[in-house]
């Protein structure tokens, strides 16, 4: 209806005493002896009727593209969920390379620590046996075992 009207309102160009002054140029095949407004009219209204067979398709054509829109966002969600889930997967990969490399450090310095405990525990021993030697000789020394007889 509103294309009907925005046509009238073209082909009317002002309203006078004596009726409607049409531009004839919107009724390249009419004359002024067979000229019929309310014909022409009438006519419009009966195409323009027809219109709305026309915007139900437009309607439904509307329609399409809303879901077409949405479609859309969803690929690009998908795909974003792709890029994360890539980025997830680079991510994982690098936390086992960490992971490995942090496993093989925390061996080393377990051995390390090992042999450090190694040595402490030799030096007690040596340090131990030691005393031990210099108590017994001390010992010996006073019950006059070293004594010439």
């Amino acid at each position: 209806e509103a294309v009907y009207q925005r046509r009238v309102r073209k082909a009317v160009v002002s309203t006078q005493s004596t009726g409607l002054i049409i531009r004839l140029a919107t009724f390249p095949h009419s004359s002024l002896q067979n000229f019929s407004p309310r014909k022409k009219l009438s006519n419009w209204q009966v195409q323009f009727n027809k219109t709305r067979e026309v915007d139900n398709m437009a309607e439904l054509h509307g329609q399409v593209e809303d879901v077409k829109g949405v479609m859309n966002q969803n690929i690009e969600k998908i795909l974003e969920r792709g890029e994360n889930l890539e980025q997830l997967q680079q991510r994982t990969t690098e936390l086992n390379l960490n992971a490995d490399r942090f496993q093989s450090q925390a061996v080393r310095l377990r051995r390390k620590l090992w042999w450090q405990n190694q040595k402490v525990v030799i030096s007690l021993v040596v340090v131990s046996l030691l005393i031990v030697g210099i108590v017994t000789l001390i010992i010996c020394w006073q019950e006059g075992v070293f004594k010439k007889k």
